[in-house]
């Protein structure tokens, strides 16, 4: 009885235990706080009211002064003399919060760079369009000394073909000149026979 009591109570805790070495190891999620850091920097004078305020302070003009200590005399001036000590502005304010400083400047480098990659966008735009104007002038000479060409080529032209009008005429002239003369060799051989008849 005894035995079965201890097997019973044995039983539960080992499938307990196995059954918990058989679930899986949940891993929480780490989330990493990365710290904003920022270098110690000078408030402005006209910023100290957004962390101090209600300080007071006042100028005395005294005569000479005796210190009975020490039996020497200080010369009359002016002597300043703290009223009332700054208290810290508890007003929240976004502009004075060192976080917004940072943003403020992560956004004015942000907004430098994009000035400077415009700027070098810009450049490179002038310097596009200053090779275009370059381009087109050098097409311009280009067209105007194809226009000489072609003008050179059509007097060349006009000069071959007038060239061969005039040499086609010779030919012809010549040809008729070689018609005259064989008609003038003809005559005169014609009249050379009758000569020759007439004398008997």
């Amino acid at each position: 009885m005894k035995t079965q009591s201890i097997l019973s109570l044995i039983i539960p805790a080992v499938a307990v235990i196995i059954s918990g070495c058989r679930s899986k190891e949940i891993k929480p999620k780490e989330y990493t706080s990365v710290p904003l850091y920022m270098a110690g920097q000078e408030i402005p004078g006209a910023d100290q009211e957004k962390y101090l305020h209600n300080g007071s302070v006042k100028m005395y003009s005294v005569g000479r002064l005796v210190d009975p200590g020490s039996g020497t005399m200080r010369e009359a001036g002016t002597v300043y003399r703290v009223e009332a000590a700054p208290k810290w502005n508890l007003i929240p304010q976004y502009d004075a919060n060192p976080e917004s400083f940072v943003r403020k400047q992560l956004l004015e480098q942000y907004a430098d760079g994009t000035s400077g990659h415009i700027s070098q966008s810009l450049e490179a735009s002038r310097e596009i369009r200053k090779d275009q104007i370059q381009t087109r002038n050098d097409i311009k000479v280009l067209e105007e000394k194809c226009r000489m060409l072609l003008d050179a080529n059509s007097n060349l032209l006009k000069m071959m073909r007038k060239n061969r009008e005039d040499a086609q005429l010779s030919v012809e002239n010549m040809k008729l000149m070689q018609q005259y003369i064989r008609k003038l060799e003809k005559r005169m051989d014609d009249l050379k026979i009758r000569d020759f008849g007439g004398r008997r």
